[in-house]
């Protein structure tokens, strides 16, 4: 009997069932015979088991990712006051599903109180954030000063702090452009600029604003990416985040707005490199110094010019002029010693430009120039007045423009005062007269000579 049961457990090796070497589990699958079709069916249902277990993690993600959304969207919505499109906040940047506020104060709307500002950070890895997106709404008029000009505001400081050589090759930022509207080349929807938007709702006149505010006459909201390398779809997206949010907020005051929220017709591409200043590029905003330099010729101004194009009702514009290294080096010989003595060529050319900026800033937007010296003392530019304040490097003239106050104003910057002053203010005067017949301004206001002496 012990014999028959071991012929029975060890068959001779010529039996019809032969032992299967490949390794298996009967948990996963049944023995087919063979090892190829046992390999084959572990290997399928170790797949279906993958499969499983990846289709489950997807949907947790999705969910998550869902979720994240949802609360992102949900802290944007009480940031920002419900005037700011969640959607179109987490599509900035190549998208985000994880956003947060700012945790300092004035990072967020009071309640739903105008003004206002909301901060908005991407959340990333486990304790990183990063910038993301400012919305900033206010109304006019108001106690701050939106326009501050000083000739301390170097518009090549962080390019002196990152390269060498050619400083004002390229500035900072692009010039603002106009934003139009279909069929409309005029620039009042607003502005935008390297990486922010700025639209404005003018009021329909003698429209009061409800909760006890008193007379508003406009509403403004600036939409700002704060990351760097701004698209041009992101471009767009802060334009109708700052026209949706413009619109919201004077509807919530009881603002009428003269016109219909606009659609946006084109962007142009924004651009920081100077050109020459008599070249055909320096047109639009800088039309007028290369006209004056044609007629007038250089001496010691800048030779070279950032414009943008001009729009036609913009409530803002400006034009930047610098030397280039070459018309430095040409006119720092012809300087007086003791204006030298305290500062090297190379000083200017590595660290302090020369330049000169002139801006114009028409109805509220006319109320709200101010100069500012160093130390912090202030100047207002006020419409129906002219001056001249040395110490911040600002002139300006103001005029009425279409039965709304301008001012027109020139910055030199900081170290450039003696070499450019012989010439400036023939400079100013054309800028001025420039601007103000374009526009067909009356009442133009000039400083007195005796303002511009030393």
């Amino acid at each position: 009997m012990r014999e028959s049961n071991r012929a029975e457990l060890n068959p001779p090796s010529g039996a019809g069932c032969s032992p299967v070497p490949f390794p298996r589990s009967r948990w996963l699958t049944p023995d087919r015979g063979s090892r190829p079709r046992n390999a084959f069916n572990q290997l399928f249902a170790l797949a279906a088991v993958f499969g499983i277990l990846a289709a489950t993690w997807g949907l947790w993600l999705e969910n998550e990712e869902r979720l994240d959304r949802k609360a992102s969207r949900q802290r944007i919505t009480g940031a920002c006051a419900g005037l700011a499109d969640p959607g179109k906040v987490l599509g900035l940047n190549g998208g985000t599903t994880r956003v947060r506020p700012g945790s300092r104060s004035g990072d967020r709307f009071a309640s739903h109180a105008l003004p206002g500002t909301c901060v908005l950070y991407r959340v990333g890895e486990p304790g990183t954030t990063y910038g993301h997106f400012e919305l900033s709404v206010h109304t006019d008029p108001s106690g701050r000063y939106a326009h501050v000009l000083s000739g301390t505001e170097d518009p090549f400081e962080e390019r002196a702090r990152e390269h060498t050589g050619d400083l004002t090759r390229v500035a900072d930022e692009s010039p603002e452009y106009p934003l139009d509207a279909p069929g409309e080349d005029d620039g009042r929807v607003g502005h935008y600029g390297d990486d922010s938007a700025d639209v404005k709702v003018v009021c329909e006149k003698g429209e009061a604003a409800r909760g006890g505010t008193g007379q508003v006459t406009s509403v403004n909201a600036v939409a700002r990416a704060d990351y760097e390398h701004v698209g041009l779809a992101d471009r767009l997206a802060l334009v109708e985040l700052a026209r949706d949010a413009a619109y919201k907020a004077a509807k919530r005051i009881g603002c009428t707005p003269e016109t219909p929220a606009p659609l946006v017709a084109r962007l142009y591409i924004a651009d920081a490199r100077l050109v020459k200043a008599t070249s055909p590029k320096a047109g639009g905003t800088c039309g007028w110094y290369r006209r004056f330099v044609e007629l007038e010729g250089l001496g010691k101004l800048p030779d070279r010019a950032l414009s943008a194009p001009v729009g036609e009702h913009s409530v803002t514009e400006s034009c930047l002029l610098a030397a280039s290294p070459a018309q430095t080096r040409r006119v720092w010989p012809t300087l007086a010693r003791e204006k030298t003595d305290s500062v090297r060529l190379d000083d200017v050319l590595d660290h302090q430009p020369w330049w000169i900026r002139t801006d114009s800033f028409f109805g509220d937007e006319a109320r709200e120039v101010v100069a500012e010296r160093i130390g912090g003392h202030r100047t207002p530019a006020r419409p129906g007045t002219a001056g001249v304040d040395r110490a911040a490097g600002v002139w300006w003239a103001s005029s009425t423009c279409e039965g709304r106050p301008a001012v027109h104003t020139f910055t030199i910057g900081l170290g450039y005062d003696d070499a450019a002053r012989p010439r400036a203010r023939a400079a100013f005067k054309a800028y001025v007269d420039s601007v103000t017949e374009s526009r067909g301004c009356t009442g133009v206001t000039f400083p007195k000579a005796s303002a511009f002496r030393p």
